[in-house]
């Protein structure tokens, strides 16, 4: 890129919640790319989230690096103050943190489990919108991005948990588009399908390349692919989209 040429979100704050590896590691370098200051929301891996510090800073970006569980009202109102006092008003919001989840059959979950899975996803969305978005209709421009799973659509067995917390979680972005676009807030969701990243990394192999082999693109998906769609919501190119779901499955959505 020639000194000098502008970055098309050169000037705007993001905030990328579970932003130490996976997903949102690739989406914070992706976005730093695009010029935006990045903050990088992070629970207990410091140590990773600052090596993505370093990666935005690399693409002559800047960041910062914030402890906080997102599902804690008062703890992201502390993060809302620091970013404020760094960067400004939040621009971008892209609700990507990760909440482990009782894997059993749904005769088997236990309602806790589940309550734990619908409480953390929801409550994460909410304090985030609540505290950042009223900078966002301030300035009568802002932009929501929600990370979901292919499991909110065709759930698979043991995994009840987390596919009907996302599909909650999706219900509430779609209702937050329709509530927040007169005020100029888009709301959207990406969708992938099984991505490989650091939590991935537990399934077999076979299971990996069965999961390949059922794309039509016959490719796996990398926190990269993701990451390109999020800068794309991210960006003034998707300025007439709000409420949509976009699929990042290698076509898998297309197989019986």
């Amino acid at each position: 890129m020639e000194q000098g040429s502008r970055r098309p979100l050169e000037g705007k704050v993001v905030l990328i919640t579970g932003a130490s590896r996976g997903i949102g590691a690739a989406a914070a370098r992706r976005l730093a790319q695009s010029g935006a200051s990045v903050v990088i929301n992070y629970l207990k891996s410091r140590d990773q989230a600052l090596e993505v510090l370093k990666t935005v800073e690399n693409e002559h970006s800047s960041g910062m690096v914030w402890q906080a569980d997102v599902t804690d009202r008062g703890q992201v109102e502390r993060m809302a103050k620091a970013i404020a006092e760094n960067f400004g008003a939040v621009d971008i919001l892209i609700n990507n943190a990760f909440f482990p989840f009782e894997i059993a059959p749904m005769l088997q979950l236990s309602w806790k489990g589940l309550e734990e899975a619908l409480t953390k996803e929801l409550a994460a969305l909410h304090h985030c919108v609540q505290v950042f978005v009223p900078g966002m209709i301030e300035k009568k421009h802002g932009k929501i991005i929600v990370v979901s799973t292919r499991l909110a659509q065709q759930p698979l067995p043991r995994m009840g948990a987390y596919a009907s917390a996302k599909a909650a979680l999706e219900v509430m972005a779609n209702t937050l588009a329709l509530e927040l676009g007169p005020s100029g807030v888009a709301v959207n969701v990406v969708t992938p399908a099984f991505t490989l990243t650091d939590a991935s990394t537990v399934m077999p192999e076979g299971f990996k390349e069965k999961v390949r082999m059922s794309r039509p693109l016959q490719k796996h998906l990398y926190p990269e692919d993701i990451a390109g769609t999020i800068a794309f919501l991210a960006s003034d190119e998707s300025a007439m989209l709000t409420g949509t779901h976009i699929l990042i499955t290698g076509g898998s959505h297309l197989q019986l």
